[in-house]
């Protein structure tokens, strides 16, 4: 079932005046392909997917259209949002440190997604130890037994993500899975990751600072700049012949090809720069760039945002 966006605006009203944290983005996943969205922080990547599941705070504004299939999300109550949550879309929240309940111990927690499916006690714990299973714990009765604070972070985002997938949803959002993990983990991350990709074959997003990921794991790449989509493209393309100079920026700055960082900071919200967004930090900014803002050009499979590649 595809998901789509048409014309997405998120504002935050705050003391500090409004913030606009996504900006007229319009994007199309399909449940076939796992799409990656990258970006610095304060991208606006976690408010595009937050805003899918209804799951923004209570000073965000949103309009625009978010589809599953047929469905218009963003029409529906927040009552009827909560039969989407889990069973059509799932979340892999950030940071599964705090993400589960310290107090509870995690094969409670899996449970309850089928204690709420109706089933009786012994179909629960039977259906979360052979998820735990799945999950490559090679001893599930002592997960299930185990505290979160008694597991690795590693072994707390394959947790999580049990959660995620317990209800065998049609999509799974991952919210920076790997933050704060170290090489080793992420790796175990990853094949979780593609584990449940073969196994469920939900669709996926993936929203990461984590670029080695989003090129192992992604066949497409979404790259977000100050709430604005400035490219898309597939992962291997993206990755070899990067055309918006902010994905060439976000590219060269991996340690493996030199780690030369971009130049300047990000705009805050409040004070964006006219024209092309990125133009301040731009090493190619000519005079239309700081006057006009770039709309979409099609290029082969991708798309990109910006008046160099015109």
């Amino acid at each position: 079932m595809e998901l789509k966006i048409q014309d997405l605006c998120v504002r935050f009203s705050t003391p500090s005046g409004e913030i606009p944290a996504v900006n007229h983005v319009s994007l199309t996943f399909s449940p076939d392909t796992v799409t990656g969205i990258i970006g610095e922080t304060g991208s606006g990547k976690s408010v595009l997917g937050l805003s899918i599941l209804g799951l923004l705070q209570s000073n965000a504004a949103v309009s625009g259209q978010i589809f599953l299939g047929k469905r218009e999300l963003t029409a529906l109550s927040q009552r009827e949002l909560c039969q989407v949550r889990g069973r059509d879309i799932a979340l892999v929240a950030q940071n599964p440190a705090t993400s589960l309940n310290p107090s509870l111990r995690v094969g409670r927690q899996i449970e309850e997604v089928f204690r709420l499916r109706g089933e009786n006690r012994a179909q629960r714990r039977a259906h979360t130890l052979e998820l735990l299973s799945s999950m490559a714990f090679s001893d599930p009765e002592r997960v299930a037994r185990s505290y979160p604070f008694e597991l690795s972070g590693g072994m707390c985002q394959r947790a999580l993500t049990a959660i995620a997938v317990a209800a065998r949803p049609r999509w799974l959002i991952a919210d920076e899975p790997t933050k704060g993990l170290d090489a080793v983990v992420r790796n175990q991350v990853y094949d979780t990751f593609r584990t449940v990709r073969e196994q469920y074959r939900a669709g996926f997003l993936v929203i990461t600072h984590d670029l080695l990921l989003a090129r192992k794991f992604c066949d497409r790449i979404v790259v977000m700049y100050c709430g604005r989509v400035l490219e898309t493209n597939t992962a291997r393309e993206l990755f070899e012949h990067p055309r918006h100079p902010y994905t060439q920026g976000l590219i060269a700055s991996l340690p493996h090809l030199g780690m030369r960082p971009m130049a300047g900071f990000s705009p805050a919200f409040t004070h964006q720069p006219a024209g092309c967004v990125f133009h301040p930090r731009c090493p190619h900014a000519q005079e239309r760039c700081r006057l006009e803002e770039p709309g979409e050009l099609c290029l082969g499979e991708g798309r990109v945002a910006c008046h160099g590649c015109t």
